[in-house]
């Protein structure tokens, strides 16, 4: 196994504070500490902005693709529900 590049390394520490920028947001709204929050119906507590940041961070930092209505992450792959808002604009890492 390689070593991250610096690069790699600022997207995942961006991306861990994006995470914990949700998560208290959601506890200092009254969340149950023992759940966590879902980004399912933008129940995350990120803004718009930070949502789509994590998630594209989220793409690049553990290799996600969306092709032909399937998700593809480290090796192993899986079909799309034919409702999924991925499946209107394909995402590549």
């Amino acid at each position: 196994m390689r070593e991250p590049t610096e690069l790699e390394k600022q997207q995942y520490s961006r991306f861990k504070e994006l995470f914990e920028l949700g998560r208290k947001r959601y506890l200092d709204a009254g969340g149950n500490p023992r759940r966590s929050a879902s980004a399912i119906d933008n129940d995350d507590y990120l803004t718009e902005e930070e949502r789509q940041e994590f998630f594209n961070l989220g793409r690049q930092v553990f290799g996600v693709t969306v092709k032909d209505g399937y998700v593809h992450c480290q090796g192993k792959s899986w079909k799309l529900p034919d409702n999924s808002s991925l499946l209107k604009n394909e995402v590549e890492a």
